[in-house]
């Protein structure tokens, strides 16, 4: 019986090393894509393979969106799925959302720079498991913020600025709607 074991184990082994000594068709036909560089300035991420198309009306300006509350991106129609990665989108390509005006509702949430004392306002989302969560600057006309943890609708015109270690992105010339 053992040497009936042993041959079986042997046996095994050496299909086991014969079929890992040549090289497949398959592996022999990977391509290798070496990244493009990346700006200095910028953090960089991949592209999406689908670009986000948003209408070509969207070179609005503050005016209007107090006049009408119409919005080029509105996330407040979208599942929670699908707004959690369009935020991510506006993150990585801002060039498609710039001058936008977006519509999205979730959680205000206040946070002050230590360092600087500057008080920032934002509107948080989150996913569909409400385990992982994004914010979105915004800032107000009026100035008129809630108190935290309320749930707020925010409609804005999409803007990145820099500062001397990163760029941002928020949503200016904003209004609460109630």
């Amino acid at each position: 019986m053992k040497q009936l074991l042993k041959g079986v184990l042997l046996l095994c082994a050496a299909a086991a090393l014969t079929a890992c000594g040549a090289k497949s068709e398959a592996a022999s036909s990977v391509v290798t894509v070496l990244p493009e560089p990346a700006s200095s300035s910028a953090v960089t991420a991949p592209a999406p393979e689908h670009p986000v198309q948003l209408p070509e009306s969207s070179t609005a300006g503050a005016s209007d969106i107090h006049a009408g509350m119409d919005a080029d991106l509105d996330l407040t129609q979208l599942s929670s799925t699908v707004v959690y990665a369009e935020v991510y989108n506006m993150l990585f390509t801002p060039e498609n959302y710039t001058d936008k005006i977006v519509r999205m509702t979730g959680e205000y949430q206040e946070y002050t720079d230590e360092q600087t004392g500057e008080l920032y306002h934002s509107c948080v989302i989150y996913d569909a498991f409400a385990c992982c969560q994004q914010g979105v600057e915004f800032v107000l006309t009026d100035g008129d913020y809630p108190e935290e943890g309320t749930t707020i609708t925010v409609v804005g015109r999409y803007e990145t600025y820099t500062t001397p270690y990163y760029d941002y992105f928020h949503l200016v010339d904003g209004v609460r709607e109630k």
